[in-house]
């Protein structure tokens, strides 16, 4: 399975998402220091390799894995690797850890099983396994309809311990603001340059 994504045909927009989402760091600041700093890992589910890039250091080789062909930003200076979540073209125990950031896991729409086989088969042991997605209670998941947070007692039931992030969309513009919030969330849309916003990560080991 493929999660259709609109970034992979709507570049403009999803560079306005890119850039406002989490301006302050602190997930990615989580991420590294749940990472290990030596070693191999591998983001499922990459996106445009924002993250992987981020992420990497002399030490650390990230490596993206990315079904969308219109996802990929070769520009970046990361090994792409074309593959879905649920059919990993790796070794067992390849990778030191493993993370991926609002994509795939989403226990509440379908079936995520598979990928979360493959995620462990891939990670050694004792490894992390994180999975980065909307906490909800916040001024951004406000404005949806539907419950677009995550399944935390899903998440505990798997194994997983739970770390909530307190951060923020920051947008350049009002006018970008007004594009990306009114795209997602139609006329309940509430823009404004600073949102607040919650994320939920969950941690275990493979």
């Amino acid at each position: 399975m493929v999660i259709p994504f609109y970034g992979s045909t709507d570049r403009e927009m999803f560079a306005i998402e890119r850039v406002a989402m989490d301006r302050p760091g602190r997930v990615i600041a989580a991420l590294d220091e749940l990472l290990s700093p030596v070693g191999r890992v591998v983001d499922i589910g990459a996106g445009d390799g924002f993250t992987a890039e981020k992420l990497t250091t002399p030490s650390r080789f990230v490596i993206p894995v990315e079904p969308a062909a219109g996802m990929l930003d070769h520009a970046r200076p990361v090994r792409w690797v074309r593959a879905t979540a649920q059919m990993l073209p790796f070794r067992t125990d390849a990778f030191d850890g493993a993370y991926a950031t609002w994509a795939y896991f989403f226990p509440s729409f379908f079936d995520i099983s598979a990928g979360l086989e493959e995620v462990r088969r891939v990670v050694r042991p004792s490894g992390p396994i994180i999975i980065v997605d909307n906490a909800g209670e916040d001024a951004f998941t406000a404005m949806a309809d539907e419950d677009h947070a995550a399944d935390l007692d899903f998440w505990r039931a798997q194994g997983f311990e739970i770390r909530i992030v307190e951060t923020a969309f920051v947008f350049n513009t009002m006018e970008d603001a007004e594009k990306l919030l009114v795209f997602y969330f139609g006329d309940a849309a509430r823009p404004a340059l600073q949102i607040d916003y919650r994320v939920a990560i969950m941690v275990s080991h493979a």
